[in-house]
Parts: C-alpha cells; structure tokens; sequence
C-alpha cells in the first residue's frame, strides 16, 4: 500500500517563537484574519418543587455551559453567560438579604428561614448577584444595592435572578485550614466552614433542623466573634494582626438590603447538615478546579515531555531549566490569556532565552471544540519535531488541564501507535486533566481522510442524522442516497412532531449526495446545501468530517450544514493506523517555514 498524500498547509496565523540566542522569529500573518470566536452554549433546566408537595414550582434553574466569546462584555445585553453563572426564577417575596462588599459586588448575604429562596434549594449564600429582574422590565445588570432594590421592588410576581458561584459543586474548606481568609470574604471565592459554635456571632441561625451536627458556610466576616477571630490567628503562625482586626472585618460589609421588610424573620447564613458536608466533598474529589494562586502544576510524562499549567513567573523559567532541565517549552496560551492572569508574555520570554530554552507559542482558543481539532495536527508536528531535535519539552496551556494533554494523548495516539483509550488512561493517570476527546476522535479522522481522499468503503467514522424539515403528520418520508446501495435502497426517516422528520445513519468521512421521498416524489431540501450532477439533478450534499489544514479552504468556508453530525470512536484498522501515521509525520515535516533553531 502505497498513499499518495496531497497536503495544502498555510504558515498559522499566531505561531510565534521565541528562541535562545540568535533565534527569535514570528510568522507572518499570512493566512488572513481570525474568525471571531462565538460562544458555545448548551442550556439544561431543573425545576424545583416545593417541600410543601402542592407542586408549585418554587425556582426554575438554567445552568449555561458557555464559554464568554474572547473580549465580550459578560455584563452586556449580548454577552454570552460564563460557566459558573446560573438564572434562577423563584416567586415573589423572595427571602434573600443582600450586601454590598468593599470591591462593589452584590451578593447573597443571607435567607430567610421558610422563604421561597431557601425552599427552592438553588440559591445559597455567598453566590454573587449579576442580574435581576421581571415582568416587563426584563434583566437589568446589577452594580450596586440601588440597582438590586429597583429590580426587586415589586412585591408579587415572579423573578428571575442571575447568579454566579465560582464551581459546582459548591466548594467548602475546613476552618482550620490554614489561608488568608481576610482575602476571600466578600469575593465570592471560597466558604469558611465549622461545627463549632464558639466561633460563630449569635445572630446565626439554622435552615435545617438536626441532630446538633450543623455547620455554616460562612461567606461574611460579620458571622464570626471576635473569638473567632482569635481562633484563626492562632493557627499555625496565622494571619498578621491587621488582617484579624474584628473592626476591619466588619467594615468589608458597607450596605444591606432585603426584599421583605419583616423585621421578625428569621435570617439563615448557609448552615448545612454535617452529613452534606461529607458528601459536598466526596462530589469534590473527582472535580477539577484550577487554582492560579497554587502556582505552576507539572507532570513527567515521558523523559522529554512534561505537561502542566502555565508558567506564571520568571522564576518558574528558571525552575524548569534548572530543576527540571526542560530545553524548549510548547505553549497553547492565547495572549488575552495570559494577560487576563496577568502574566508578563515579554519578561517569560527574556526569561526563556537567558535560561536557553527555546518558547514556542501557537495560541489554541479555550473551550473551543473546533479551534482545537483544527490545530491538533500541526501542534502534534510541532512536539515531533521538538523531539525528533532531542528537546526536553514542557506542553502547556492555562490550566494544563485540556490543551496541552490533548496534544500529548494525540502525539502518542498518531505517532507512537498507541490505542486511543490506552493514551488517554496513560495520560490522565500520571496528570490531572480532562481532555477534550471528541477533538482528539474528529483531528484523528481528519488526517486519515488525507490520505484516503474520499474513499467511502471501510468501517463508518461519523453519524450523521439527516433532517426532512417540510413533512406533514402521518405522511412517508424516506432518505437515499449515494450511501444507500448508490441509490438503491431506502431509509425510513422517524416523524419527531410536527413538520420534523429524521433519519440517523452511520457514514465514514467524505463527500455524499443525498435526496428525500416524500409522498413517492423524490425531493431535495431547499434548506440544505446543493450542488447539480453532470446529468443535471438537483440533490443535497454533505461533506463529513474535513481535512486537516490550519484554517479550512475557502471553498469549505460557505458549507454550513444544519443537520447534526457526530464523530465516532472506535479502533483503527490496520490501514488506517497506516493512514494515521503517514499523515501525521508528513503533517510535521512539511510545516516549513517553520525552523527550530538548534540548541546552543
């Protein structure tokens, strides 16, 4: 077997690299300009009832998944929802007391005993508050207790609030751990937790009756005593005395507010059930939150590669070097990243050319399914020939969590013939991290479909579900193609209500025609792409999967296919790992003008 492989490989857009000694070099911004990078979203709802069992609908959640579009505004009207921001709709009165902390933010202060916030077991103390709103008046972005009494002045009716919590699920950290708490109250960051009802001020009381083994997530410095206080200076070594003083605490807490004027009501701050607790933390385990305060996270993967989260500090340069004896480092950071960390992009890379390692920069946006498939190949190139160059190499990205493993589970996965599953267990069990998969799966099939340039037999790569938009109820309606027996036989499409017909089949990559019968009339969809046969038929196309360029071809750019398609993961067979290969090292030694100085 013999391949004959055509590749259309364009200089990246943002790859640039900073080497030691007399290497320092940029690629020119020859592939044109950067597509704006739209939020990805996906939405579930959970409704709540009441324990009043009458099934009134007490709060209704809308969790968004979505990454914020790089350099929007999250407080605008058009602004994507961030990951830990949540809507909830409870009705009116709401029983939450808010406050305003010294650094502006709104937040969750308190609930009142029995009321609609605390029964609907959504909001909790701490969470801070971005919007409000109901009735006509829509959502209007909260900045100060002024804005949230205007929003909340209604007393009846629904509303609807947006929240943010920092991570799910809820974090709570022992009070005898040892940390600046004086820094995290008011942030919306992290509780401080504790069964000791020693160091907690009397106005605390319980949401949930029990055994005496309650505790509180306590978020404001005004909860605790001033023995409490005390208590947290003494813990090993403690806090400086500024830090502690009881009077400065209190201050960090300039304004409250309510929604109920009720002085009689009881007022909650977070108390929780020990056994709750127990199981917040067990939920916890499995969970990754990246900490920038922890400093740069590593692990040895091989004796050249390493993985881990940013470098942070000039130090961390020197450290590598010195410690670890890395020689060139593979960084998938953005620009906007590092400086929203607040990260020095120049003093890291004089930092690296002192230190003779060579910086290597092509940025990978985050949380960003297709901007990883598409620059999976070149980035896996780029390690083979830092290797193939005896580097000693660092891979990483912010977290160290996504980027920088993906590239190392496809690096042993197309280069090294390592079964998928077995690199992704290889990985993940020396590194804490969470890949993305599917973006490893969809750049996998990318490159084979390089050198098999369209060939339609072999096992199916994709499920694609093919959707009739015009039907009627009760009427036939099938799909053929040239994947159904080149047009011989039929698939029968399933009615989904209304005009909405489907029909899921299993295809490998490739360029396909299809048609619908509808009623015995072969029909094409006017909403779907078309293209006209040599014999002058009209029929629908679809190109599954693509090729591995650094940007698509301008010719791909106008295809946008509305039906549904979804990659497949299974064992390659021997031509394709034979596929895999070919294209892969072919990918990493024709990504000139890329050059990797030599280590001096």
């Amino acid at each position: 077997m013999a391949p004959h492989l055509h590749l259309l490989l364009l200089p990246p857009t943002a790859l640039s690299i900073a080497a030691p000694g007399r290497l320092r070099r940029a690629c020119a911004e020859s592939a044109g300009p950067r597509a704006p990078s739209g939020a990805r979203a996906a939405s579930r709802s959970l409704s709540v009832s009441s324990p009043g069992g009458r099934g009134r609908q007490m709060g209704r959640l809308s969790v968004a998944a979505a990454a914020a579009a790089e350099g929007a505004d999250p407080g605008g009207p058009a602004g994507a929802m961030r990951l830990n921001e949540y809507m909830v709709s409870v009705d009116r009165p709401l029983g939450v007391r808010f406050a305003l902390g010294v650094d502006g933010r709104v937040f969750v202060h308190s609930l009142r005993k029995g009321g609609n916030a605390e029964k609907s077991r959504i909001i909790m103390v701490g969470d801070t508050l971005k919007k409000a709103g109901g009735g006509e008046q829509g959502l209007v972005t909260i900045k100060d207790l002024g804005d949230t009494e205007i929003a909340l002045r209604d007393k009846s009716g629904p509303c609807s609030l947006v929240l943010e919590r920092p991570f799910a699920p809820f974090p709570i950290h022992q009070l005898h751990q040892n940390e600046d708490y004086h820094l995290l109250f008011n942030r919306g960051r992290v509780a401080v937790a504790s069964w000791n009802s020693a160091l907690l001020s009397t106005e605390l009381n319980e949401s949930s009756t029990g055994d005496g083994k309650s505790g509180f997530a306590i978020f404001s410095p005004r909860l605790l005593s001033s023995q409490g206080w005390s208590f947290l200076s003494s813990e090993k070594g403690g806090l400086n005395q500024s830090s502690t003083n009881l009077a400065n605490r209190i201050s960090e807490i300039v304004g409250l507010y309510s929604d109920e004027d009720d002085v009689n009501a009881e007022w909650a701050h977070g108390s929780f059930p020990l056994e709750e607790y127990i199981k917040a933390l067990d939920r916890a385990k499995g969970e990754l939150y990246y900490n920038h305060s922890l400093g740069m996270q590593y692990s040895k993967i091989t004796e050249q590669i390493f993985v881990g989260s940013c470098i942070q500090i000039e130090r961390d340069v020197k450290m590598l070097s010195e410690t670890v004896g890395i020689t060139a480092v593979l960084n998938f950071q953005s620009e906007s990243e590092r400086t929203n960390w607040g990260i020095n992009s120049e003093a890291i890379n004089n930092s690296c050319r002192e230190n003779n390692i060579l910086m290597v920069n092509y940025p990978i946006r985050e949380v960003d399914s297709m901007d990883l498939r598409k620059k999976l190949p070149f980035c896996v190139g780029l390690l083979l020939r830092l290797i193939r160059k005896n580097y000693r190499i660092y891979v990483t990205c912010t977290t160290g969590y996504d980027r920088s493993p993906a590239c190392v589970i496809s690096y042993l996965h197309w280069v090294q013939d390592t079964p998928l599953h077995i690199a992704h267990k290889f990985i993940t069990g020396l590194h804490s991290c969470r890949p993305d998969r599917a973006a490893i799966v969809w750049a996998t099939w990318d490159l084979i479909a390089l050198v098999e340039n369209g060939r339609h037999d072999g096992s199916p790569t994709h499920s694609v579900c093919f959707v009739w938009n015009s039907g009627r109820e009760g009427e036939d309606v099938e799909l053929v193609g040239d994947f159904t027996s080149n047009w011989k036989d039929k698939v029968r499409c399933n009615h989904k209500g209304g005009s909405r017909y489907e029909a899921e089949v299993r295809l490998r990559h490739g360029k396909y025609y299809y048609k619908f019968i509808v009623g015995g009339q072969w029909r094409h969809s006017t909403s779907l792409p078309t293209e006209t046969d040599e014999h002058g038929n009209v029929n629908n196309v679809i190109r599954v999967g693509d090729i591995a360029r650094i940007r698509p071809a301008p010719s791909q750019l106008h295809i946008r296919d509305p039906t549904v398609v979804k990659v497949i993961e299974r064992a390659l067979t021997d031509d394709e790992r034979f596929s895999l290969a070919f294209a892969a090292r072919r990918m990493a030694f024709a990504i000139c003008p890329i050059r990797l100085s030599p280590k001096q």
